[in-house]
């Protein structure tokens, strides 16, 4: 029995910028990572099957099928998803996995203008590290590099020095994701790997979760920050990452980038030296290691004037 014993895992604060306060983070399927992440046993299962393909391919298409629609008004209840946004009538989802990648009213999600200001490019939970030459700093306990999550060490070069902006999208956030400014991209590059969750539970365990999951990554030459690299990374059960622009082309601030399938995930940002500036106080949280709560479209910070 000691051998499946959970470790007890601290709540999950997250900051609301809108109530600036703390808020304990309601955690999907929390019995489940505390299983798959916090025993001997699950881990083992982990690595050996959930973190495979096939069990999120297949996964996946059970969502996708006409019966998973039962499940859709006990999510909505569970996370207090506000169906006034929604696009369309809560009736007309077909499956689970359709209200998933649901789209909102353009008004539920305004997008923030300003030339100088720097949006976020999804609803989730933002840090912020500085990017060294060898690491980032911790993510919830875990280390990873910049070439690592490239799959490339020799593009780190300009990014040195430079800030990381990530988003972590829980299981129950809006899962389409916008580009941060106007500008231009050449085509994705995909990097393979297996798929782990991005619970916060699962990420307080020394696994290189993101980098091995799968992502795909764009290099935006932007307007009003330079040359920034956003990583759009794959977790457990996320079937597909689908990209609007995937062989590259023009686009504008706001415009839909993009979208996950069922699961929840991450998306990466690193911004060259000198040219961005995140709001005090997500950088002040940052450095407690909590993280901050924003939403599709927001701002999360301003160009600097070095640009």
């Amino acid at each position: 029995m000691a051998l499946v014993k959970t470790q007890k895992q601290p709540e999950v604060l997250v900051y609301k910028r809108d109530s600036a306060r703390l808020e304990e983070e309601t955690v999907f399927e929390k019995g489940f990572m505390d299983f798959f992440y916090g025993t001997v046993w699950g881990r083992l299962l982990t690595r050996l099957v959930l973190s495979g393909k096939l069990f999120s391919k297949i996964y996946g298409r059970i969502q996708k099928k006409s019966k998973s629609v039962k499940h859709i008004q006990a999510f909505i209840s569970r996370y207090d998803i506000n169906v006034d946004e929604l696009e369309k009538p809560l009736a007309r989802y077909g499956s689970f996995n359709e209200f998933f990648i649901r789209k909102l009213k353009p008004e539920a999600r305004p997008i923030d203008n300003n030339p100088g200001t720097l949006i976020s490019p999804a609803d989730g939970r933002l840090l912020v590290y500085q990017l060294k030459k060898d690491t980032i700093l911790p993510v919830k306990g875990l280390d990873f590099t910049i070439g690592e999550l490239l799959g490339d060490h020799e593009r780190v070069e300009p990014w040195l020095d430079g800030v990381c902006l990530k988003i972590r999208l829980a299981p129950s956030d809006y899962h389409r994701f916008c580009y941060i400014d106007n500008g231009s991209h050449g085509p994705a590059t995909h990097i393979a790997g297996r798929l782990h969750s991005v619970s916060p539970l699962a990420l307080r365990h020394e696994l290189k979760i993101l980098n091995g999951n799968d992502r795909e990554y764009m290099v935006l030459d932007t307007e009003n920050f330079g040359r920034v690299i956003h990583i759009d990374v794959g977790a457990m059960v996320v079937g597909k990452i689908h990209q609007q622009l995937r062989q590259g082309g023009s686009f504008s601030k706001g415009e839909e980038k993009g979208y996950f399938e069922f699961g929840g995930s991450t998306i990466i940002l690193f911004f060259e030296p000198g040219k961005v500036r995140i709001d005090d106080d997500i950088l002040d949280y940052s450095q407690k290691g909590i993280e901050t709560f924003a939403q599709y479209g927001s701002p999360v910070g301003r160009r600097t004037k070095e640009l």
